[in-house]
């Protein structure tokens, strides 16, 4: 699956981890099949393996192999496009840095972070 998800990740030199898919999920998962986001779900979420999903759903572990890479090019695609999830944590970097500056109030780096935050908004 990685050279697949590696084909899916366009704007990213990275490799998408759990998380990513995770996260993507979230944000994304209603633009997929709800058959697809039940496959996802239990082998993101839960952690099921590809032959658990299959014996619970009664399909073969290559159909849930498929349907997982399917729905995980989708999601990156969806990423690659809207840029959501890449902007929620640009979002929650300048947060977390903005509540470190408070605490230490720097009036100037608290406004340069509020301004960046705007930008993104």
């Amino acid at each position: 699956m990685p050279s697949v998800i590696m084909r899916c990740m366009r704007d990213e030199k990275r490799q998408p981890d759990h998380t990513d898919v995770c996260l993507w999920l979230d944000f994304y998962g209603p633009l997929l099949t709800e058959r697809t986001r039940d496959i996802l779900g239990l082998y993101f979420d839960c952690d099921l393996s590809l032959a658990e999903i299959a014996q619970n759903l009664q399909i073969s572990r290559q159909a849930v192999h498929d349907k997982v890479r399917q729905g995980v090019k989708s999601l990156a695609d969806y990423e690659a496009k809207m840029g959501l999830a890449r902007r929620h944590e640009s979002i929650r970097r300048i947060l977390d840095e903005m509540k470190q500056t408070m605490e230490q109030y720097d009036k100037d780096t608290l406004y340069q972070q509020l301004t960046e935050l705007e930008d993104l908004l």
